[in-house]
């Protein structure tokens, strides 16, 4: 194939696998928001915006360092397994120290809800490392397959979740159905990523496991600092503000967070080309490439969005603020889809320090604009700190780039 058609046919692939899996979670929250209410809406989302960061914590750039290092696959596994573990028994500790009320905070039924969750971090692992491999192989359709067995039998269960009138019998139905979804999706990307290697030695080299832990801790720096300040403003929402408003919040941050995807999945499978092409002029003319194709497509999302956002109010009068929520959160998406290829550029070309240094600042002004506004002026303010703080991103890493690229090219 050219690498055109690769790039086309892999991140169609995951385009078709996250269709499937959002398009079935969104789905059911749609429903639950429908039957349900916005109060409950909100304790579904404090929930699954709980365990999200820890699906993402377990990634610790590990992928990245794996694909430019190659080391052999198995050692991937099974140290993501083993941080996988660590990381769920810390969310399970966290939560302990976690305020506990009725109207904000996570309630008892919340807290009943995330522990019944939480494994799915070690089967989403599974999934990270799989997906790992065919990255690498640049076969994303096995992981496509993987992820609609899991999304299937997730929707299926939650349908009959749903038939419950009691709310919290029918979330609790519906978090269990997304945890049996998440073990299914992540054992059947496993199994397909062995048959696709040939072999799978399980020999635990303690050694090649830990450099390859050393030397992804800049990137999984970045990405922890990138994952605080995202979803920083969710925490302080729920710990300031009623639970209504989290609902409100979750639905247009549910839809704006389902659109980010499509950079990414670019990226993924753009990604092992930067890298064969990092050092050789064709960089440059593939990276302005890249850039101009995430900018038409983010210009493309705000038309639509913007003008869908309304529909949100249909689902139930309860969530007609989320409307202006989504509204707000689209502006960002040219530096959201901009700020992705950025990013992976920098990483290939190995400067995952200077990435810490840009998302490590842009964490700690988040951090403060979040805490100053939240508390007073709600979601709105969550909204518009989370655009310019990605304006930010966007603005420093693209001059770290430019000047990168600028003083390779006179050398």
């Amino acid at each position: 194939m050219s690498t055109r058609s690769v790039i086309v046919w892999n991140t169609g692939s995951q385009i078709v696998g996250k269709i499937a899996t959002t398009g079935s979670i969104f789905l059911v929250n749609i429903f639950v928001a429908r039957l349900y209410g916005v109060a409950a809406y909100g304790e579904f989302t404090k929930i699954l915006t709980y365990i999200a960061p820890f699906y993402l914590l377990s990634d610790f750039g590990l992928n990245a360092v794996f694909l430019q290092k190659k080391y052999p696959w198995e050692s991937l596994v099974f140290l993501r397994l083993f941080l996988s573990l660590l990381i769920t028994f810390f969310a399970l500790a966290l939560l302990n120290f976690l305020p506990q009320g009725t109207m904000s905070g996570y309630t008892q039924f919340v807290r009943f809800g995330i522990v019944i969750f939480l494994p799915a971090i070690i089967f989403q692992g599974l999934l990270t490392s799989a997906n790992a491999f065919f990255q690498q192989k640049l076969r994303y359709d096995l992981s496509t397959v993987a992820l609609i067995a899991g999304s299937t039998v997730f929707l299926l269960l939650s349908l009959i979740a749903l038939r419950q009138t009691s709310y919290t019998v029918g979330i609790t139905g519906i978090v269990s159905a997304l945890l049996i979804g998440t073990i299914i999706t992540g054992i059947s990307a496993i199994v397909a990523a062995k048959k696709l290697k040939g072999t799978f030695v399980i020999f635990l080299n303690a050694k090649e496991m830990l450099t390859l832990l050393s030397q992804s801790i800049p990137l999984a720096l970045t990405l922890i600092f990138n994952l605080i300040y995202f979803r920083i403003d969710n925490f302080i929402l729920i710990l300031t503000r009623p639970t209504s408003e989290v609902g409100i919040y979750g639905l247009a941050y549910k839809i704006f967070e389902t659109v980010l995807v499509a950079p990414t999945f670019f990226m993924n499978a753009t990604y092992p080309l930067l890298v064969q092409k990092v050092g050789t002029p064709a960089f440059i003319n593939f990276l302005r490439k890249t850039g101009s194709v995430l900018f038409l497509a983010s210009l493309a999302s705000v038309l639509v969005f913007w003008f869908a956002a309304p529909l949100l109010a249909l689902i139930r009068s309860d969530f007609a603020g989320s409307v202006a929520a989504l509204r707000v959160l689209i502006l960002g998406f040219p530096f959201f889809f901009l700020s992705s290829g950025a990013m992976w550029a920098l990483i290939a070309q190995r400067k995952q320090g200077v990435l810490v240094a840009i998302y490590g600042f842009s964490m700690l002004l988040n951090i403060a604009l979040n805490l100053w506004f939240i508390p007073n002026y709600g979601y709105m303010a969550a909204a518009w700190i989370t655009i310019i703080s990605e304006g930010l991103v966007l603005l420093l890493s693209g001059f770290v780039l430019r000047k990168e690229l600028f003083s390779k090219k006179l050398s």
